[in-house]
């Protein structure tokens, strides 16, 4: 059974939303806490404990200079997706953050994003039963075609928040 933290109950309090709504709701939510992901108008599909997958249109803001998503907007993906499902799965006491990432381009895009991610139950109980740690997370990045225009690598690790104030004091 997955610990309730304060990210998924809101995820729950959306849940009896048509889609569309709890998808908006949930951006605007998270853009609010994370305001490079509500700029990049980053769309939340789905978000479980086990998964994330969002999405980027590929709009005039987040393109390059041929037209298609910048490579910044798509490691952003990958690392929203990924963070966000770490975050469905750490207590409240702590935080969760990047601690590397690597990004493989493989070919040019074509159209919107979509981004992937899941945890294996075992990375799910890791988180639920120790106060620090670090998993790399899968996730996966397909443009309109169902191809996927990179490979990513994320390794997330988290920290009791009163571990964190302790460092910087």
């Amino acid at each position: 059974m997955t610990p309730t933290n304060r990210l998924n109950k809101l995820v729950k309090a959306t849940s009896k939303l048509p889609k569309g709504i709890q998808s908006r709701l949930l951006s605007q939510a998270f853009g609010r806490v994370v305001p490079m992901v509500g700029t990049a108008k980053i769309r939340y599909q789905e978000v479980t404990p086990s998964q994330v997958v969002v999405s980027l249109a590929n709009h005039k803001a987040m393109q390059n200079h041929i037209g298609q998503v910048h490579a910044c907007a798509m490691a952003l993906l990958a690392e929203t997706a990924t963070g966000f499902v770490t975050a469905m799965n750490v207590p409240d006491s702590a935080i969760v953050l990047i601690k590397s990432l690597k990004v493989d381009f493989k070919r040019p895009t074509q159209g919107a994003m979509t981004a992937i991610a899941t945890l294996s139950p075992e990375q799910q109980q890791l988180m639920h039963s120790t106060d620090k740690g670090e998993t790399l997370v899968n996730v996966s990045v397909i443009d309109e075609s169902g191809e996927a225009p990179i490979q990513c690598e994320m390794l997330w690790a988290w920290v009791s928040k009163a571990h964190l104030k302790q460092k910087q004091a």
